[in-house]
């Protein structure tokens, strides 16, 4: 039987991001994990493409929607939709970028969450087609956002810090967090940090407290494509449902890791994307647990 006590308001968040048909990323990633975490999740879809773009995945199709950007968040602002998070990942280009720009204008009101994933590079390169004015782009995007989850290589690329593959100490995480945070957001976490062989994980900042945390995992050799948008999914979600800091890069991360082991289990192809799907009944126990006090009242 439902409970006849209403119930609290729905959060509503706007993803914006391309639209790979296969291996798991983006918009597919996105919406199944938003939603999972108890927010609503509305799409505008920056690009259509067959598969994405990274590993070994080679003659993928590509649909640019730079054209449609706009003017579903006009229709959305004429609606009088009122979004609790605006959170967007790769971008197909600086065009992109600055079209995004116009729709939060649109969309976002003085509480929305601005969220940036600055989805652009990784293991020390940019992605296929995309250059540093990519760098310059998301600059500009930061400046406007509240949380930002860039992984160690664009941690680097944002602040013309040099990348290191590993090795990343205290001192080297704490500086890029520092620069980072001159960009303005309030929350920052960094995904990919790997402080000695063996090890990776992620280390974030409130910089509204100057609250610290991080968590470290072993490390699978490897690259697992999607993981960065599994994560960065969860916690966004998360932030916009009010979880802490803590709470969030904890749970978030407990997601993003068992998702990555059932997908070395299973011997998935990694450029595939994660073997999420069978986690999500659990992640959705632990959001249950999390925010158990608001789903009493």
């Amino acid at each position: 039987m439902y409970s006849t006590q209403a119930l609290p308001k729905l959060p509503r968040m706007a993803a914006v991001h391309d639209l790979s048909g296969m291996g798991k990323c983006s918009l597919t990633v996105a919406l199944p994990i938003v939603s999972a975490t108890g927010v609503e999740c509305c799409c505008i879809p920056t690009a259509l493409l067959s598969t994405h773009t990274g590993g070994c995945l080679t003659g993928w199709t590509f649909t640019d929607l730079s054209g449609d950007i706009v003017p579903i968040a006009r229709h959305w602002h004429d609606m009088a939709l009122k979004f609790d998070a605006v959170y967007s990942g790769y971008l197909a280009s600086e065009t992109q970028g600055r079209l995004l720009e116009q729709a939060i204008d649109l969309i976002a009101g003085e509480d929305t969450h601005i969220i940036v994933d600055p989805a652009m590079a990784d293991n020390g390169n940019y992605y296929a087609n995309l250059d540093v004015r990519m760098t310059e782009c998301f600059r500009r995007l930061i400046k406007r956002a509240d949380i930002i989850t860039p992984n160690i290589t664009e941690a680097c690329f944002l602040t013309d810090t040099p990348y290191r593959a590993g090795g990343h100490d205290e001192k080297f995480v704490t500086e890029l967090i520092d620069k980072l945070s001159e960009l303005g957001p309030d929350f920052v976490a960094i995904t990919g940090v790997s402080p000695e062989r063996g090890k990776v994980g992620i280390a974030a900042r409130d910089n509204r407290t100057g609250k610290s945390c991080c968590v470290m995992n072993d490390a699978l050799d490897g690259t697992f494509h999607g993981s960065g948008d599994v994560f960065a999914s969860a916690f966004a979600a998360l932030l916009t449902r009010g979880a802490p800091l803590e709470k969030a890069l904890c749970t978030a991360e407990q997601f993003v890791t068992a998702a990555i082991e059932r997908t070395a289990l299973r011997a998935t192809p990694r450029e595939y994307g994660l073997d999420f799907e069978g986690i999500l009944p659990e992640y959705i126990r632990l959001c249950e647990a999390l925010f158990a006090p608001e789903a009493e009242a």
